[in-house]
C-alpha cells in the first residue's frame, strides 16, 4: 500500500494540470513512418506492410517532468520514468508535474519493453509487446502547499500562507502484454490499404482513491529558515485494491491484483504515387518499403475493454497535523503507515468490481511537402467522459524531417478545454529515440507545478529488402 499511495498523495503534492494519458502520448514519434512499435501503439494498422522486417526495443521510458529534474537529475527523471514500480520515491516526485493546467492534476509514466515487430511476407506483420504503465487525475492542492513539498519547508522564498484545500485524486497503474496483427489489404500504385488489431492481456492491476479536505497553514517559526505545515479540520479517505511493495513478476500474474483484456482497433489509407522516399519515380517496384504517399489517413478506436478488480480495503480520518521538514520527509517515505496509525476507522473492504478502461478515438492526417518533409495532424478524442481516469481531447500538429535513420519532429499540443498549447521537440538518432512534449515547461527556471512529457528508448531493427 505504501508505494501506490506515496504516488498519489506526493504526486498531488506535486502535480497541477488536467487530465491523465491512458493512450500512447509521444509527440512526434507516434506519427513517423519509422515509428514501428511505438506508432503501432497509437494505431494497430501502422504495421501493417512494415518497412521493418524486423525491430526490437529493449526499452523505452517515459514519464511527466518539471524542470525541477535538473536539481534532482541524479535522482529525478531517471527514477521517474520506473514509477508504477519503484521504490523511495519522495525526492524523484518531487520532479513531476502536470501536461495540463490547474485546477486538475496528473501525472503518467510508462515503461515499454522489451517488444518485437516482426514483418512476415511484406504485408502482413505481428508484434509483441510488453508494458508498465501508471495514470493519475484528479483535482490539485493550492501552489504554495505544493512549493512547500517541492523545495522543502526551508527554502528561503517560500512564505508564510494560509488558507483551504479539496484534493481529490484516482491512481490506477498496471502491466499488460499486447499482440497486434497487421494487414496491408490493398497495395497499389496510388493508394494502400491497411488495417490491424492489437489485443492486450492486463495483469498486476490496482486502483487508489483518495479524497482530503481541511485547511492549512505554513508558519515561520525560526528566522528565514525554519517554518512548520499545520493542516487543521482535516477530513481524508483513502480506498485501495491490494497493495503491493515492489515491482516482481510473480506479483504481477498474481490473481490478487486486478486483470483484465484490452483491445485496439485500427486502419490506415495512403494516397499518392509510389515513390523511392527522395522523390516521386514512378518506376520504384511496388513493394520498396520506403513511404510512399502524399496523403496518409488513418483512424483507431483505443483501449477498449476493462479491467476487474479484487475487492480491497478503506479507510478513514481526521483532526490535525503538524509537519517540520523531518516529519514530512517520513510521511513522505511511508504516507500509508503514517495516516492509517492516525485513521478513526477501522479497514473496511472495498470492492470496485469490473471499471470499463478510458476509450479513445484517434483521427490521424499526414501530408508529404516535399522529400523527407511531412506535416502531420492528430487529433485524441476522448470517448469515456466518466471514467475515473481519463484523457483530455488533444490536437498535436508536428512538422517532422524524416529519413530511414534520423528524424526531427516539432509537435505542437493543443491540450484540454482551456486550449493549453505546449510546444515538443522528438528525435530519433539511429536506435536512440529522445523528446519532451513541452519544451517551455522543461527548461523553465521557475520550478512550478505544470510539466513536460519525456521519453527515452533504444531499439534495433533490420530493413525489409525491396523487391
Amino acid at each position: 500500500m505504501k508505494n501506490n499511495f506515496l504516488r498519489l498523495v506526493l504526486t498531488g503534492l506535486v502535480g497541477s494540470g488536467s487530465l491523465t494519458v491512458w493512450a500512447q502520448y509521444q509527440p512526434g514519434l507516434v506519427s513517423s513512418n519509422y515509428g514501428g512499435i511505438h506508432r503501432m501503439l497509437q494505431n494497430p494498422s501502422s504495421i501493417a506492410g512494415s518497412r521493418y522486417k524486423f525491430q526490437v526495443i529493449a526499452v523505452t521510458g517515459t514519464s511527466s517532468v518539471n524542470s525541477l529534474y535538473t536539481k534532482y537529475v541524479s535522482k529525478g527523471f531517471f527514477q521517474s520514468i520506473q514509477l508504477p514500480y519503484s521504490q523511495g520515491l519522495s525526492l524523484p516526485l518531487r520532479t513531476l508535474g502536470s501536461i495540463t493546467d490547474a485546477p486538475k492534476t496528473t501525472s503518467y509514466s510508462e515503461i515499454l519493453g522489451p517488444s518485437v515487430l516482426l514483418n512476415i511476407d511484406g504485408n502482413q506483420t505481428i508484434a509483441l509487446h510488453t508494458r508498465m504503465r501508471s495514470f493519475l487525475y484528479g483535482s490539485s492542492l493550492p501552489e504554495n502547499l505544493t512549493e512547500a513539498y517541492r523545495n522543502r519547508l526551508f527554502y528561503k522564498n517560500l512564505q508564510p500562507s494560509s488558507g483551504a484545500f479539496d484534493l481529490n485524486l484516482a491512481h490506477n497503474s498496471y502491466g499488460e502484454v499486447g499482440l497486434t496483427y497487421g494487414l496491408q489489404v490493398f497495395d497499389g500504385q496510388w493508394h494502400r490499404l491497411n488495417i490491424g488489431a492489437t489485443v492486450r492481456r492486463i495483469v498486476g492491476a490496482q486502483m487508489t482513491l483518495f479524497n482530503a479536505r481541511g485547511n492549512y497553514a505554513i508558519r515561520q517559526v525560526n528566522g528565514d529558515t525554519e517554518k512548520t505545515l499545520d493542516i487543521t479540520n482535516l477530513d481524508y479517505g483513502l480506498s485501495q485494491t491490494t497493495p503491493r511493495k515492489d515491482f516482481s513478476l510473480g506479483s504481477v500474474f498474481s490473481s490478487t491484483y486486478g486483470s483484465g483484456w484490452g483491445f485496439d482497433l485500427g486502419a490506415t489509407y495512403e494516397i499518392g504515387r509510389r515513390t523511392t522516399g527522395r522523390g516521386y519515380n514512378s518506376e520504384t517496384p511496388m513493394k520498396d518499403p520506403r513511404p510512399a504517399y502524399w496523403l496518409r489517413l488513418s483512424a483507431a478506436l483505443m483501449n477498449g475493454g476493462s479491467i476487474t478488480y479484487p475487492a480491497g480495503k478503506s479507510v478513514s480520518g481526521n483532526g490535525p497535523l503538524t509537519f517540520q521538514q523531518e516529519e514530512l520527509e517520513k510521511f513522505g517515505d511511508a504516507p500509508t503507515d503514517y495516516l492509517t496509525t492516525k485513521a478513526d476507522t477501522k479497514p473496511q473492504t472495498y470492492s470496485p468490481g469490473k471499471v470499463a478502461l478510458s476509450r479513445m478515438l484517434h483521427l490521424e492526417a499526414d501530408m508529404r511537402l516535399a522529400p523527407s518533409f511531412y506535416v502531420n495532424g492528430l487529433l485524441m478524442k476522448n470517448l469515456s467522459s466518466a471514467a475515473l481516469v481519463q484523457m483530455p481531447n488533444m490536437l498535436i500538429i508536428t512538422p517532422r524531417f524524416e529519413d530511414e535513420d534520423v528524424e526531427f519532429g516539432l509537435p505542437i499540443s493543443i491540450i484540454g478545454p482551456d486550449s493549453r498549447v505546449a510546444v515538443g521537440m522528438s528525435t530519433r538518432l539511429g536506435p536512440i529515440t529522445l523528446g519532451f512534449s513541452d519544451m517551455g515547461r522543461i527548461f523553465s527556471k521557475k520550478g512550478d507545478n505544470r510539466s513536460s512529457l519525456a521519453w527515452i528508448g533504444f531499439s534495433v531493427w533490420k530493413w525489409r529488402k525491396k523487391s
